[in-house]
């Protein structure tokens, strides 16, 4: 066991970047809540996000940090895991809603992490149920749409092939939806409901960021806009981010993706969550969860920026 590792197995309670640890009780307005999701049983892929969250607090604390002395943000509280119910999908997706209902009727912003992507319509369904009057818009970042036709919604409540098309019914359709990175792999009917869309694909974004935020705005109604970020590390060029794999080239670099996530700050973000990471659990952290843990840093400054486009 590395010296890192022998005084993390002694602390009690690691958090996420140190963070207090509280309850919705101790949330606020300007807060940003921190949770995790012990839930990756409807994703239909490689199971093990689930244990993200744990690996996250031990990578993120301070002390791992190359030695430097970062405080934490002032802003955020760790709030523990939400509660799911992993083999009950009806279940889970009405206490995940009415969880992310209580975080956001106490005016805090609500970031979640680990997990699979397809709870992350429950969320967002609670945060508008929280706030009525807000016209909620969608920023995904992704390379995959997600947005297979909903068959049979009742029987498969949770599934991550259609989020997207969920959180687009929930908002008031597809013009509600951005899609960022995405790849040329999807299908054409994935495609075609994305007609009203703003989308873009990975190349286009390595290209050039400038003018982003204005091109999502443009065509929105001028009124109570806000945004809900979704982050999936799929996005990112390497094969998978569980390894030092080298860069295909086909997504994102961190430092793309970091500064995307930045340039989205500039637009008011009231929720967010970053998913898709599958970590190996050693105590200190691979190069991999150090990565994660930058893009999740990233949403939390963009979180707590001060919108320069609100309308």
């Amino acid at each position: 066991m590395s010296s890192v590792d022998s005084i993390l197995s002694m602390q009690s309670v690691p958090s996420f970047f140190g963070a207090p640890i509280g309850d919705i009780e101790d949330l606020s307005e300007e807060k940003i809540a921190l949770t995790g999701l012990f839930c990756d049983h409807f994703s239909g892929g490689e199971p093990g996000a689930r244990y993200a969250a744990r690996q996250l607090r031990y990578a993120s604390l301070p002390l791992l940090r190359h030695g430097q002395n970062i405080s934490p943000s002032n802003n955020i509280i760790d709030i523990g895991e939400l509660n799911v119910f992993p083999i009950e999908p009806m279940k889970t997706q009405s206490i995940l809603k009415e969880q992310s209902f209580r975080i956001h009727q106490t005016g805090a912003k609500l970031l979640a992490l680990g997990g699979d992507y397809s709870l992350i319509p429950a969320l967002v369904s609670g945060q508008l149920k929280a706030r009525p009057d807000s016209d909620l818009k969608i920023i995904r970042i992704s390379r995959n749409l997600d947005t297979v036709e909903i068959s049979n919604p009742q029987q498969k409540p949770l599934n991550r092939s259609c989020a997207t098309r969920q959180l687009g019914d929930y908002c008031g359709g597809s013009k509600s939806i951005a899609l960022l990175g995405v790849s040329d792999s999807s299908s054409l009917e994935e495609y075609e409901y994305l007609v009203d869309s703003f989308v873009r694909s990975a190349q286009q974004l390595s290209s050039s960021l400038a003018g982003l935020t204005e091109q999502i705005l443009d065509g929105l109604p001028d009124k109570n806009i806000s945004f809900y970020l979704s982050v999936d590390v799929d996005v990112l060029a390497i094969p998978s981010i569980r390894s030092n794999s080298p860069y295909l080239g086909t997504g994102l670099t961190p430092k793309q993706l970091t500064s995307l996530i930045l340039e989205l700050g500039k637009l008011p973000i009231i929720g967010a969550d970053v998913t898709g990471y599958i970590p190996d659990l050693d105590i200190s952290g691979s190069a991999a969860s150090v990565t994660v843990v930058e893009i999740i840093r990233s949403v939390i400054e963009a979180m707590s920026q001060e919108s320069v486009l609100c309308r």
